[in-house]
């Protein structure tokens, strides 16, 4: 469902001023050029501007004759106003008509991003249409990495038969993390779940995948000790470089980018270092992390990697 957001509308109407302020500004010089200039211009390209030389040259014919000036005066100054006013509702109809396409378009789904970021100085155009791009791929990529991860779980049951395959992906659904509050119970059967995987398959993706799931559970919830532990188990005991939850989410990376943020936020500046070092080797990727609304926005994580070294520069 599309709507009009109250920062597009806020746009739009002050573009509105702003054009009006324009137009008005461009018609009151216009009374003010020299004859030669004014007869120059098509008589249609300035309606008020035409109106006020007629006024003029009415005034000549009539003399000094201060009744009759005062008359004509007025009428046109009457005349001016309705020029004006075709010509803001001319605008309005325009306006209204460019709303209509950042509605049909989906730009307005975009309103709160219609400001360049601090720093930036990118046209705001420019900085959208990143933004988008980034998104496509994105989600191009995450395609992708879904077919991936299905071809990998057929490997799965290729390599351990259906009886072995059928007790994998039942610790597995005990072993995900689930949204929502839970009790210690629940953490404590999701935990046995998970190390009766990594015990009895360890190199099946089922289980790499429900590590991955449980380092970035723990770091939507900032617990970065945690992560710390789920992401050294996937470097030292998962056989694949790339591990990817039912999603689409590379996890790999994704960590990292986490990880870190968090150690140049905790002063961790070493360790930030190393951990860049790790993110920059996936530099192709796209990572889809929070902004500052709180909202996932896509981001190559080269892009990631040149800001935080930029903060931890000396």
């Amino acid at each position: 469902m599309m709507f009009k957001s109250p920062t597009t509308a806020t746009l739009v109407s002050a573009s509105a001023l702003v054009l009006a302020a324009v137009a008005l500004v461009m018609q009151l010089t216009d009374q003010g050029a020299p004859p030669a200039d004014r007869a120059d211009q098509s008589t249609n390209e300035r309606p008020i501007s035409a109106t006020a030389a007629s006024i003029t040259a009415s005034q000549e014919d009539r003399g000094s004759d201060p009744a009759a000036t005062r008359n004509q005066t007025e009428e046109g100054l009457m005349l001016l106003l309705e020029d004006q006013a075709r010509s803001i509702r001319e605008l309005e109809r325009r306006l209204a008509r460019f709303e209509r396409v950042i509605r049909t378009s989906g730009l307005d789904a975009a309103a709160l991003h219609l400001m360049p970021p601090p720093g930036s100085d990118a046209p705001l155009l420019a900085h959208i249409g990143e933004e988008y791009a980034t998104r496509a791929r994105f989600e191009e990529r995450r395609k992708q990495l879904i077919e991936r991860s299905a071809r990998m779980r057929q490997r799965d049951q290729d390599a351990y038969g259906n009886h072995g395959y059928r007790e994998i992906q039942e610790l597995y659904e005990q072993a995900r993390p689930r949204r929502g509050a839970a009790t210690e119970e629940e953490r404590s059967e999701r935990q046995a779940a998970l190390e009766k995987m990594m015990e009895a398959y360890p190199e099946a993706w089922s289980t790499n995948v429900a590590v991955a799931e449980h380092a970035l559970s723990e770091a939507i919830n900032r617990n970065t000790k945690d992560v710390e532990t789920y992401y050294e188990s996937l470097l030292s005991a998962s056989p694949y470089p790339e591990v990817v939850t039912d999603q689409g989410i590379n996890a790999i990376p994704t960590i990292q980018t986490y990880l870190a943020r968090q150690y140049v936020q905790d002063g961790r500046l070493e360790d930030a270092s190393m951990m860049l070092d790790a993110l920059s080797v996936h530099g192709d990727n796209v990572i889809l992390e929070p902004n500052e609304m709180g909202e996932p926005t896509a981001r190559a994580a080269q892009d990631i990697v040149l800001e935080l070294r930029e903060q931890i520069a000396p």
